[in-house]
């Protein structure tokens, strides 16, 4: 069609129309003019408005086969954002975290993206767990004789990089946990090292409780300014334990200690090993503490 064509319909036969309509002389000629024409074959390439647009479907349509098509047992599928890079295998996930104060809903849409039903909170922890992974907490049943398991990376250049084993086939909501502070007094979602603020000690990797006797790691942890907990264990034949919390009354000064460790800033659980004249479940179980919710919030 030729621009210069429709010029022989003129304004003024265009002013007397009806607004809105096109019965009037002039709506009448332009329309003529233009159903008059041949149109010319149609070009082989989409305009560009077209290929913005199969652009846009091909995109989201990649994005949906990243999302839901790697259930784990699939393919092998990475993705990465600003905040962590996730590689789905078999059996296995592959964690690198790079920024452990990005929002929780980057860590969560990366872990969806390869196929997991996951969430990730910031929990609580002491200082040198800041950025660390923590969990995951599971919600769901897991296939007979499995688990999950994590095994961070040694000499990582991001803030924490490590292996998590998921059950293959598991079908359940996971809850995924990354360090921050704790605040004062606030319950650590992991164990804390312990070290003692009196000028000339050297703990650099943490206060050594075990083997001591309660009333010397007593003395040192209270010193520390630190509350104390207690949890009494009696050893199994096969070398494994049970036991629960006790009150500070029930336990003597020289029972052994197994491990202390910290559970706030200003707390310590101590674990004790039963004297060897105390009957099994003996002691009275003391009222239990609560403990981190981080995964609830």
């Amino acid at each position: 069609m030729n621009i210069a064509d429709l010029a022989r319909v003129r304004d003024e036969q265009l002013a007397g129309d009806p607004v809105g309509q096109a019965s009037g002389a002039g709506a009448r000629a332009l329309m003529e003019s233009i159903m008059a024409e041949e149109r010319a074959p149609a070009r082989r390439r989409a305009p560009r408005r077209g290929r913005w647009l199969a652009l846009g479907v091909a995109a989201a349509a990649a994005a949906a086969v990243l999302v839901v098509g790697v259930p784990f047992g699939g393919p092998v599928t990475q993705y990465a954002n600003a905040a962590v890079s996730v590689k789905a295998g078999d059996d296995y996930l592959e964690v690198a975290i790079n920024d452990p104060e990005a929002e929780a809903e980057k860590f969560t849409e990366a872990f969806r993206a390869v196929g997991l039903d996951a969430e990730v909170k910031k929990a609580p922890v002491p200082p040198e767990d800041v950025g660390e992974l923590v969990g995951p907490v599971m919600d769901g049943t897991f296939p007979p004789g499995t688990g999950v398991t994590t095994s961070p990376t040694e000499n990582c250049a991001s803030a924490w990089c490590g292996k998590v084993s998921v059950p293959v086939h598991f079908a359940g909501k996971i809850i995924f946990g990354i360090g921050r502070p704790a605040a004062p007094g606030e319950r650590y979602a992991t164990s804390g090292l312990i070290s003692p603020g009196r000028d000339g000690d050297d703990f650099s990797d943490g206060y050594k409780a075990y083997g001591k006797r309660v009333a010397e790691v007593r003395a040192d942890l209270e010193r520390m300014g630190l509350k104390l907990t207690y949890i009494v264990m009696w050893k199994n034949p096969d070398g494994t334990g049970v036991g629960h919390e006790v009150e500070a009354p029930y336990i003597k000064d020289d029972w052994t200690v197994a491990y202390a460790r910290k559970t706030a800033s200003d707390a310590a659980e101590v674990m004790v090993e039963a004297g060897p004249d105390v009957p099994r479940d003996s002691l009275p179980t003391a009222p239990l503490h609560e403990g981190p919710d981080w995964w609830k919030e």
